[in-house]
């Protein structure tokens, strides 16, 4: 098995391909599209924790939020500058982890969102922290919404290969490692054209269930904390959802 590399050099060495990967024009559309679920005209400012490219953060923008975005990758934030700049919008980006986000925020955000799986790549020993400090960002009445796949059907099933994608000139296989005590993250990126060309980074995650999340942002100081499948607020469900999408509030 390859080196597994701490979370951020992993995002770090990712940055260059990770628009390719995702498809990025696509995502954003998407998510422009799904936010409108849950965006009320009462929200004003948005915070993204681990906003990687700038996907949400750039639809939030879209929909007319002013938005703060953090995430630990340098090499993320400067690609997320650089999205952002090449689409006109404005937004504040800053370095730093979740659970040191810095106390000038507190209580300025209407909306914090956290999703395409940040939060497993949050560590045990900073997940309550970086739930406190969701909180903490958060104006009274304020909503927070986190998107992680669903570990409990992924740690049952033990399938291995979580998708593969393509760009113009690359394929991407993301798979995982099923040790005893956690997962490893997996993707190998190869050239369509010369697949000896190719690269395969590794990074532990954290499989957090809904009992860990509805303890910890109970923990935290959350109120009405409501479990989904997706975005159009389907249900939760154990064994069958591939997503968790998590509605928590600060009152």
């Amino acid at each position: 098995m390859e080196k597994i590399l701490p979370n951020k050099v992993f995002y770090d060495e990712l940055a260059s391909d990770y628009d390719s990967m995702i498809s990025f024009e696509k995502a954003v559309e998407n998510k422009e599209k799904l936010f409108k679920n849950f965006v009320t005209a009462e929200m004003k400012s948005a915070a993204d924790i681990g906003c990687g490219s700038g996907v949400d953060s750039i639809a939030l923008s879209l929909l007319g939020l002013k938005v703060t975005s953090f995430d630990p990758s340098y090499e993320m934030i400067k690609l997320a500058e650089a999205n952002a700049e090449r689409m006109n919008i404005e937004i504040d980006f800053r370095n730093y982890f979740a659970d040191n986000i810095p106390k000038e925020f507190d209580d300025q955000f209407d909306l914090v969102v956290s999703l395409g799986n940040t939060f497993a790549n949050i560590p045990e020993e900073s997940f309550i922290a970086s739930l406190k400090r969701c909180y903490d960002i958060l104006k009274l009445n304020g909503q927070l919404i986190i998107q992680c796949l669903n570990y409990e059907k992924i740690l049952n099933e033990n399938k291995r290969i979580v998708n593969i994608t393509e760009s113009a000139d690359k394929f991407f296989i993301r798979f995982y490692d099923f040790i005893t005590e956690h997962i490893v993250f997996n993707i190998l990126i190869f050239s369509k054209s010369n697949p000896s060309e190719q690269k395969l980074i590794s990074t532990k995650i954290s499989p957090y269930s809904q009992e860990n999340f509805r303890s910890g942002l109970e923990e935290a100081g959350f109120h009405s904390v409501k479990f989904y499948s997706d975005f159009q607020f389907t249900p939760f469900n154990n064994d069958q959802s591939k997503d968790l999408v998590v509605q928590a509030l600060k009152l």
